[in-house]
């Protein structure tokens, strides 16, 4: 009974108008790939629009930047080519708040003009507001590199 009760009001309180998990899924994987191309062009009139005022970025070391000090890196940015691309991702929504987890993968030379893949694990909170999506929180850990040899 109490399971029948919980799936009509979780049924009741859904928006139909909203869009289905999949479409947020792909509009905000259509962001991240802006802000990847943002980060590489350092286009910060991008990030200026879609981090909402409020935001915080927490870095792997425990250090926090505020919309405000993110900005201000635009002054040291230096553009870049890397490729990179997001993979593993997986979607919680929560009405109008969206929590996408994904892995980040970035393709850099190292000195001896080899080509090598460095991989992140990221969190970035959305929420929904004037019909689009808005980064009010992030982090990112770096998935440390595989030793060398078989596994």
């Amino acid at each position: 009974m109490i399971a029948m009760l919980m799936a009509v009001a979780t049924v009741a309180f859904q928006n139909p108008g909203a869009p289905s998990d999949s479409a947020v899924l792909k509009e905000l994987l259509g962001i991240e790939a802006e802000i990847a191309r943002a980060n590489r062009e350092c286009d910060y009139k991008y990030f200026r629009e879609i981090e909402a005022d409020e935001f915080i970025f927490t870095d792997a070391s425990g250090g926090v930047t505020t919309k405000q000090q993110d900005l201000a890196g635009e002054a040291d940015c230096r553009k870049n080519d890397a490729p990179s691309s997001v993979d593993e991702p997986r979607l919680l929504r929560y009405g109008d708040v969206a929590i996408l987890s994904a892995r980040n993968n970035v393709v850099l030379k190292n000195r001896a003009g080899e080509s090598i893949t460095r991989r992140s694990r990221f969190t970035d909170v959305f929420v929904r507001r004037g019909g689009r999506w808005l980064l009010v929180s992030g982090h990112s850990s770096r998935i440390p590199d595989a030793p060398p040899g078989p596994r």
